[in-house]
């Protein structure tokens, strides 16, 4: 028995923001300049029911449309930065106020929280490639981050909605190829990939549900390969690919499942294109067990697909999910010198391979 679930983003609202960004540079003994920065963005908001800043467009909304008005300054960020050109060190430490205590809805209120806290060095750089490494807190390396629209904040095909949860701490390595109009640079990763990053569990929302604990025994790999290359119509595009994956053990006292092994994995590729003052981006991708990169929200908004789910057989499955979202963006001040942008676009996520999920009862299949 095969149940799909198909969840349309076609959400359309007005959306204006105003900040302001300052920073200072100290440069300190031995070279190292410490500069503090940041902004304070201010968005007016204006949207219908079937949707809003932080949420999703729902399937299966039946409530007439009704227009609300919302303000928010709580994605204001702070920075401070670092860097040794000598040593080939920069490192970045940055918090938004979009921590607990924060809506998803413009409630304009919120604790600081901790985005990014990483550091980079660079190695000599020899024939037109760069060795470097990463270690420290910042985006899962799957992570979308060439969106144009609201779902930035609300996050499709590849993208988690707006509490930041894909960021995570990792250690990386990688090469810069600099090839003149085509440039490179590979990576590979060793990351926590778990918890609420990649996988659902509805036990949260619903205690009484019968859940499968998660544990992690290793951390989680992936590999993204960026490449920029020029079109000769603007500046140059960029196009990714990427696989993640992460193993674990599953855990259920009333199913008498005791430490299953199972494997999440993920693949996904994207492609951004400028086009003189217009800029088209696509992205798709294919995940077992990674639900929580789609974040499907059923009646109520009040359920999220999990990860994986019992079988009447008594069986561990994992639940399979697609995902495209196609956007385009204009830019008025390459037209007509006017600072204004136009965004919107479209995306889709189908689910399959899951059970009895949307009765908030079960992750028993039936």
């Amino acid at each position: 028995m095969k149940k799909r679930l198909v969840s349309l983003v076609a959400a359309a609202a007005l959306l204006g923001s105003v900040s302001i960004a300052s920073a200072g540079t100290v440069t300190t003994k031995g070279d190292t300049n410490i500069s503090l920065g940041g902004f304070i963005q201010t968005y007016f908001s204006w949207a219908n029911n079937q949707t809003n800043l932080g949420y999703y467009a729902n399937p299966e909304k039946e409530d007439p449309a009704t227009t609300n008005f919302g303000t928010s300054t709580q994605y204001s960020r702070i920075t401070l930065g670092l860097s040794n050109p000598t040593e080939g060190i920069t490192g970045v430490v940055e918090g938004d106020f979009f921590g607990g205590g924060a809506g998803q809805e413009l409630y304009d209120t919120g604790n600081l929280r901790l985005r990014h806290a990483y550091i980079v060095k660079t190695f000599c750089e020899e024939g037109g490639y760069t060795p470097w490494l990463l270690i420290g807190r910042t985006w899962d390396p799957l992570t979308m981050l060439n969106n144009f629209t609201l779902n930035t904040i609300v996050g499709i095909a590849g993208q988690n909605w707006g509490e930041g949860v894909v960021r995570t701490s990792q250690i990386g390595f990688g090469v810069k190829f600099d090839l003149g109009s085509v440039k490179l640079n590979p990576g590979i990763y060793a990351a926590n990939l778990g918890g609420n990053s990649a996988f659902g569990n509805s036990g949260i929302l619903y205690p009484d549900a019968p859940t499968l604990s998660q544990r992690l025994t290793s951390p989680g790999f992936a590999i993204k390969v960026p490449v920029d290359f020029n079109t000769g119509l603007g500046a140059p595009a960029n196009f990714y690919a990427g696989f993640e994956w992460q193993p674990m053990k599953l855990s259920s006292d009333e199913f008498a499942i005791d430490s299953k092994n199972k494997n999440a994995w993920m693949a996904t590729v994207g492609l951004t294109l400028p086009v003189y003052f217009v800029n088209l981006t696509g992205n798709f991708h294919y995940e077992r067990g990674m639900t929580a990169f789609d974040r499907p929200m059923f009646e109520n908004d009040a359920y999220t697909m999990p990860s994986f789910y019992v079988d009447n057989d008594g069986s561990v499955q994992t639940v399979h999910g697609t995902s495209w979202t196609a956007q385009a963006q204009i830019d008025f001040d390459k037209l007509a010198q006017a600072p204004v942008t136009f965004s919107f676009g479209y995306g889709q996520t189908v689910f399959s391979n899951y059970g009895n999920l949307a009765d908030y009862a079960t992750l028993v299949r039936k």
